[in-house]
């Protein structure tokens, strides 16, 4: 996945105790505390700001704020793009929507300033992900999309199974359920495809809603039941809470009030112990509504009550909205006639307005009901015979047919990779009983071969002499490389590890620590010296692709950290070229240089690699896009007189193009034979 790519999806798949999640925010709280500003201390605050946004909002804006500040003051684009969007994401959550529009335009201006097609993608799903959070569903869906084709083309299979999910959340809560099982069913078979089990557990609680919809109670049981086991075998509690709270509702409508309890409190008890109060004030709404519907006026303003005080307290709106409107409907039962209206009224056009035709569907009902209970027969008339052509629209037959054609064919396709994979099985084994045969026919061969060298061989004493005393001269290399990993090396990194030892017991003597610092620090250095030197005396080393291997390991390790992109290109030819021990240890000392003062000083975003052959001749270019500098000067450092330097030894011409603002350009000639 890439940078900052899980905060993001992180609603998707941060799960388990609370005693995992304390020890989690322990961790982080602990980067954060030692005060380096560095990329990992922007990482943590970052997810500090993402752990809080569901508990305790005030401190999810101090990590968030903080992260922003510090990843602008050391240009991390992707982690500052994570950040807004987390920011972004927050304030809209407590209806602060023009602190969540500045925080977006700031995302968006990014990517148009840098071109990082994460930063783009990330762009979209936020504005995504802002308008589903305003309910404006219609809104939402094309950002939504052209983030999931972004992931398409970046070819991230994980944020396309993910925003596959939200997409098919937002047309089912439009009420488009052919689209919604169709998006969903096609994040199913991405998470299946990645082994990734969090996800098929969402799949399935998420269409198990689907089927409640439809009122097709039977279907949406058994994936509930399928999620249940999943997250159970995960220890996923966070997600196990929402799918009890999934399955209550199905038991409810099966008409097993007793079952449908025990799941709602089984769910209601997760989210306590977890400290969740967001998700805990939705589990209250949905228990007042069970007791809604079994007449206990009582108990279903208690847990609305309850419900609404954690809203109102986290300052989450949306819920807040929802959580008035049944609160609006209570009152209705115990007649509280003319408030309660308005209020069905300004929901109902806010749900139409936005395209929330599950939320348009029960205030039908709600109003129906009320105005019979008020004894405006008309008015309760008319609103019935709307719900009832919504919802004949919304879960008409031909609507479920389809739905249920979609989940089949998801499930013959399954059947049909299944049947795949046992005939490519077979056309392995017929292969491998192949291959046995040409093995055997080869061995028979080769023998054959072995016995007309052998004559051959004795006819050319000389030569064999002579490989002889190559062999001998590689055995003594070997022999020399080993004997310095093995003596030299374990000394040295004894020498390093007693030097960490003592400095942890030296307690607070600023002279006996500022020697062991020393110790270490020269240690280290010597460890790293001598690897290169073996690397460069051990024979196996001698062709030019284990020498580019290296130099690519290198680069990597160097300038992945530094946030420096980089691309490598090289010719096939060069595979077969070999380099004598001081030829290849010059080439890669100048090549470590150079890759070293571009994380160091350039101030780069990006690298250029180039190694070709030209007729008889090997170069190597590296260039960057960072500050450069004047190249007349006289500077103190020694890493230009030693890349000259080295290349003089074996040599090979040395190039350097630079200046002020444009970067620098190194080239590196050899003559090869």
């Amino acid at each position: 996945m890439k940078p900052g790519r899980f905060i993001a999806f992180a609603f998707l798949f941060f799960a388990g105790t609370a005693f995992g999640q304390n020890r989690l925010i322990d961790s982080l709280q602990k980067v954060v505390a030692r005060g380096k500003k560095d990329s990992l201390e922007v990482v943590a605050s970052l997810e500090l700001a993402n752990e809080f946004s569901r508990s305790n909002i005030p401190v999810a804006k101090q990590y968030v704020l903080a992260s922003i500040s510090l990843a602008r003051k050391l240009s991390l684009p992707n982690r500052l793009s994570a950040a807004y969007s987390v920011a972004a994401t927050i304030f809209s959550q407590i209806n602060k929507t023009d602190s969540a529009r500045y925080y977006i335009d700031q995302l968006k201006k990014l990517g148009d300033d840098t071109h990082i097609s994460y930063v783009i993608s990330n762009y979209y799903f936020t504005e995504g992900l802002f308008y589903r959070r305003q309910g404006n569903y219609k809104a939402s869906i094309p950002f939504m999309k052209e983030a999931l084709r972004l992931f398409k083309i970046q070819n991230d299979k994980l944020s396309m199974a993910g925003q596959d999910l939200n997409i098919g959340n937002n047309y089912s809560d439009m009420g488009d359920y052919r689209n919604s099982m169709a998006f969903r069913l096609e994040a199913l078979k991405l998470f299946e495809e990645l082994g990734n089990k969090r996800g098929i557990s969402f799949c399935y609680s998420n269409i198990a809603v689907d089927f409640i919809r439809l009122k097709q109670y039977t279907e949406a049981l058994s994936y509930a039941q399928r999620s249940i086991a999943l997250k159970t075998e995960l220890n996923d509690k966070r997600g196990l809470s929402n799918t009890y709270v999934t399955l209550g509702e199905v038991q409810n409508n099966l008409h097993k009030p007793g079952e449908a309890l025990g799941s709602f409190m089984h769910g209601l008890e997760l989210v306590r112990g977890l400290k969740l109060p967001i998700e805990e004030g939705k589990t209250d709404l949905e228990i007042a509504k069970f007791y809604e519907d079994q007449k206990d006026i009582e108990n279903a303003r208690r847990y609305l009550d309850y419900s609404t005080a954690l809203f109102k307290q986290l300052g989450d709106t949306a819920y807040m909205s929802v959580a008035n409107a049944e609160a609006a409907n209570l009152q209705n039962t115990i007649a509280h006639q003319q408030s309660t209206e308005k209020v069905f009224l300004n929901t109902l056009n806010t749900a139409v307005k936005m395209g929330d035709k599950s939320t348009e569907l029960n205030n039908y009902k709600h109003l129906s009901d009320f105005y019979a209970q008020n004894k405006q027969y008309e008015k309760a008339l008319d609103y019935n015979e709307k719900y009832h052509s919504k919802q004949d629209s919304l879960q008409n037959s031909q609507l479920q047919l389809q739905v249920k054609e979609l989940e089949q064919r998801y499930n013959i396709e399954k059947k049909e990779k299944e049947i795949s994979l046992l005939k490519k099985d077979q056309l392995l084994y017929k292969a491998n009983l192949q291959n046995q045969k040409i093995f055997r026919y080869g061995t028979l061969i080769v023998l054959l071969m072995l016995l007309a060298i052998g004559f051959l061989v004795i006819a050319r004493y000389r030569v064999v002499q002579k490989a002889k005393r190559l062999l001998e001269m590689e055995k003594m290399r070997n022999s020399i490389a080993r004997n310095l990993h093995d003596d030299i090396g374990s000394t040295l990194s004894s020498i390093n590890i007693l030097s960490k030892v003592a400095l942890e017991q030296a307690g607070g003597n600023v002279n006996v620590t500022s020697g062991l610092e020393k110790i270490k620090s020269s240690s280290y250095t010597i460890m790293e010296s001598m690897s290169d030197i073996v690397w460069a005396i051990n024979p196996a080393n001698d062709h030019l692709e284990n020498t580019i291997l290296k130099m690519k390991e290198f680069a990597i390790t160097i300038l992945e950290p530094a946030g420096i992109s980089f691309a490598f290109n090289e010719e096939s030819q060069l595979a077969d070229l070999k380099l004598g021990v001081d030829e290849r240890k010059n080439l890669y000392l100048i090549f470590k240089e150079a890759i070293n003062n571009i994380a160091k000083y350039s101030g780069a975003s990006r690298a250029d690699i180039e190694v070709k052959k030209i007729d008889s001749q090997f170069s190597i270019r590296i260039t960057d896009n960072g500050k450069g500098f004047d190249g007349s000067k006289q500077y103190n450092g020694n890493g230009l007189k030693n890349m000259r330097s080295r290349a003089a030894e074996m040599n090979a011409d040395f190039n350097i193009s630079t200046k002020p603002a444009e970067g620098t350009s190194i080239c590196v000639v050899l003559a090869i034979t």
